[in-house]
């Protein structure tokens, strides 16, 4: 069966609603429009009161979420936006994040922030375009996963719905219509273990580490660096917190090589602390990293790609710092 990012995580929901009744969901317009991405479409219909549609305020949408779940429920939001969960910053970081650290909790706290988030090709504008892991990834207490195909996807959000602890849900909205064969009953049982990061591509010469809509970017320049005889290990983590860095430490001792490519400004991005947990865990290689510069994102249709990473650039970026016999000539043709 060929299903779409977006119908995997609707029959996630719907199956995981099904299994417990405990789980609630609620957001902006998640049943009169199927929430901004349609991800919920027909939840209403079969689930009634526990889809709940709340107004346009995301700091009572983040804090009503913490008190169910606080409650014994296992409470699903919704938000609009990635950029939008800034709004409740203090909700999430102050008390979500902290709140077993301040209070002793020891019970479960299961709750999961989903939302669209990165660059959509739309002309949103900066306040529409954010991929916001980079603001997060340093909270202790939140576990972060972006994931980047439809069975990570599927598998990824079971797990969050499962798992005892507060996740933040990235969707990137590149990848709503990415499509995948997946049988019901993968889709039915998938569940991807958090802090466990995937070897998408196996290569000798160069280890990539990419996630999100980077991931499918990084997997079309590997094949044009294929063919110039460059051998790209691509290293997908899936969980930006907890990462698994042991998986990519294991990669780069192997190649000798680290590209971390990311949808987000250099500045305290999650690919520095990549690059710093390889380099102070004493691994001997080149490092570099490939990501917006710090800027915020372009409103005009013309310049909205110009600070994202793209194809052309990963290949760039691989070919000027990894020495193989035919990285000269393959540097100087894409210069």
């Amino acid at each position: 069966m060929i299903t779409t990012y977006r119908e995997a995580l609707n029959r996630v929901l719907a199956t995981e609603m099904k299994r417990d009744q405990r789980v609630l969901l609620l957001g902006e317009t998640v049943a009169t429009a199927s929430g901004a991405t349609r991800v919920t479409a027909g939840l209403a219909a079969e689930f009634g009161p526990r889809v709940i549609e709340t107004p346009v305020s995301e700091n009572m949408l983040v804090g009503a979420a913490l008190g169910g779940a606080l409650g014994g429920m296992t409470m699903v939001v919704e938000v609009y936006s990635a950029d939008f969960l800034l709004a409740a910053a203090s909700e999430l970081l102050n008390d979500i994040a902290k709140w077993r650290y301040q209070h002793r909790w020891a019970a479960p706290l299961r709750l999961v922030l989903r939302m669209c988030s990165g660059n959509g090709g739309i002309s949103a504008g900066p306040e529409h375009s954010q991929c916001i892991e980079g603001y997060l990834h340093h909270a202790p207490g939140l576990t972060i996963l972006a994931p980047s195909s439809v069975r990570d996807a599927a598998g990824g959000l079971r797990a969050a719905l499962r798992s005892p602890n507060p996740v933040v849900f990235l969707e990137h909205r590149r990848l709503y219509d990415m499509r995948a064969e997946v049988t019901d009953e993968e889709l039915d049982s998938l569940e991807v273990g958090i802090g466990r990061s995937a070897i998408v591509r196996e290569g000798r010469d160069v280890t990539v580490v990419a996630w999100s809509w980077m991931r499918s970017l990084v997997e079309r320049a590997a094949e044009a660096l294929a063919s110039e005889g460059v051998d790209v290990e691509i290293v997908d983590p899936v969980t930006i917190k907890p990462m698994d860095y042991d998986t990519i430490r294991a990669s780069v001792e192997k190649t000798g090589h680290l590209l971390v490519v990311e949808e987000s400004p250099r500045a305290g991005s999650v690919a520095a602390t990549i690059v710093a947990e390889v380099v102070t865990a004493g691994v001997s290689a080149r490092v570099s990293m490939l990501t917006m510069p710090d800027v915020p994102h372009p409103y005009a249709p013309g310049l909205e790609a110009l600070p994202i990473p793209n194809v052309d650039a990963v290949v760039r970026e691989v070919s000027r710092f990894v020495e193989t016999p035919r990285g000269e000539a393959l540097a100087s043709a894409v210069d």
